[in-house]
């Protein structure tokens, strides 16, 4: 993989559990782990609800240098969007494609 093709600068987030001080029970939250570079590209808009609340979800797929730890679930912060890890594909020794979906609960306005 040529380094050039990696242009854009992105931020990897592992999913852990806390314990949350005021009720002691558990909380889902998203941990920084790395801002590395790699390179973004769109993939598709699919209409995941029909009707007049149809709503469209955003999938690209993010190439990156190879990284063990990265699973279903964790979160990728590009462009101030985030989107949620769907199918990490390590079928390339000298790669990792992550295809990611738009979650309009994550984003930040």
């Amino acid at each position: 993989m040529r380094a050039g093709k990696l242009n854009n600068r992105i931020r990897l987030l592992r999913p852990i559990v806390v314990r949350d001080d005021r009720t002691g029970g558990t909380v889902k939250t998203y941990e920084f782990v790395a801002e590395v570079w790699a390179d973004a590209e769109p993939i598709a808009n699919r209409k995941i609800r029909t009707g007049e609340q149809g709503q469209v979800v955003e999938t690209m797929l993010f190439t990156l240098r190879p990284r063990d730890e990265i699973t279903v679930d964790w979160q990728v912060v590009f462009q101030q969007r985030t989107f949620t890890v769907r199918a990490p594909d390590r079928s390339q020794r000298d790669r990792l494609l992550i295809t990611a979906e738009a979650d309009i609960r994550h984003d930040r306005v």
